[in-house]
């Protein structure tokens, strides 16, 4: 037997083995939810433009005028019209994929046993890492703006009447700088600062917040006679509660403990509604058929394409900084 055959021979059995072992390992992996990277749960997903596009254009639209006393006998009856303006935001491809190597693929044919799903699992979580850190701080390589620096948001900065004059809720060793009645105050100026800023058309649902400063408001009672938390009393009582009777989302996340004016903690409030932001994109990550890279090396590589975040009514989105 030629020893070149019987070597291209064992590669083809190789090569078959691993795309019939990918479907099963692919389809586990995409069953796996990774909870503490959920980016669903911060902003609306849409995928709802063409795979390839190279961009998505999307129209916005207000409604002017307004009603006004009028006599039978005028001519000038006050109109109502609809304004357009659009918005357009370039997507681009990342990618991460897994491979094995003929001595691993060799092994599980040996011993009868399926490839790990380890390589694609991590592969998996990374464009998940990927995806969560593009919907809260954008990148600068693609000039994308996440939840927590978004351009045209309005931002303000907590008012410095703390401990000695600071805006901060603590300070660097944990000690409390504002009394848990003026964060609260600071939290409602916000939520009330959207909703009245927006003439009473918008209103804030969720607030995201460092690690730090949740840590803080969940571990912090409200007085030496009340052993309620800060966070608890912020939940039950916030002013968008207060109005709507619906449940105030506060989220901590990574990101926003220097994503403020001169890297300060900053607090986002946004209405989180596909109307308002959504996170573009048209194909989420997926698995593309194996192919053999050299002599010895299975691959099988993975996709998608994003154009990041977009905030399509600025007046529902406000940034408080220095907490």
């Amino acid at each position: 037997m030629n020893m070149h055959t019987s070597f291209n021979d064992a590669q083809q059995a190789q090569f078959g083995f691993v795309v019939s072992q990918a479907y099963s390992i692919n389809a586990q992996v995409y069953a796996t939810k990774f909870p503490d990277l959920d980016f669903g749960r911060l902003v609306y997903v849409d995928t709802s433009a063409p795979e390839w596009t190279p961009g998505i254009i999307t129209f916005l639209s207000s409604s002017v005028g307004k009603a006004g006393w009028y006599s039978g006998a005028a001519k000038d009856v006050p109109k109502a019209d609809v304004t357009m303006d659009k918005s357009q935001v370039q997507v681009h491809m990342a990618a991460v994929g897994y491979g094995y190597d003929s001595e691993e693929v060799g092994q599980a044919q040996l011993l009868g046993i399926p490839l790990g799903t380890a390589k694609a699992e991590s592969a998996r979580r990374a464009y998940t890492e990927f995806m969560w850190n593009v919907t809260l701080t954008g990148d600068t390589t693609k000039n994308l703006l996440g939840l927590g620096n978004q351009s045209g948001v309005t931002t303000g900065n907590a008012p410095a009447d703390g401990t000695g004059s600071v805006t901060t809720w603590f300070d660097t060793g944990g000690n409390a700088t504002k009394t848990p009645t003026q964060i609260i105050r600071d939290i409602n100026s916000v939520l009330t600062g959207i909703f009245t800023g927006s003439l009473t058309v918008e209103m804030a649902d969720t607030l995201l917040l460092p690690y730090s400063i949740i840590s803080y408001l969940g571990a912090t009672p409200m007085s030496a006679t009340n052993s309620e938390t800060i966070l608890s009393f912020i939940l039950r009582t916030n002013i968008y509660t207060q109005m709507t009777g619906q449940q105030l989302t506060i989220r901590g996340v990574l990101g926003l403990d220097t994503a403020g004016a001169s890297s300060t903690r900053r607090m986002v409030a946004y209405a989180n509604r596909q109307d308002v932001v959504k996170l573009h994109l048209p194909m989420p990550h997926r698995f593309l058929p194996v192919y053999q890279d050299g002599p010895m090396n299975f691959e099988v590589p993975g996709v998608f394409r994003t154009g990041g975040v977009e905030v399509l009514r600025t007046g529902a989105f406000r940034y408080l900084d220095g907490i």
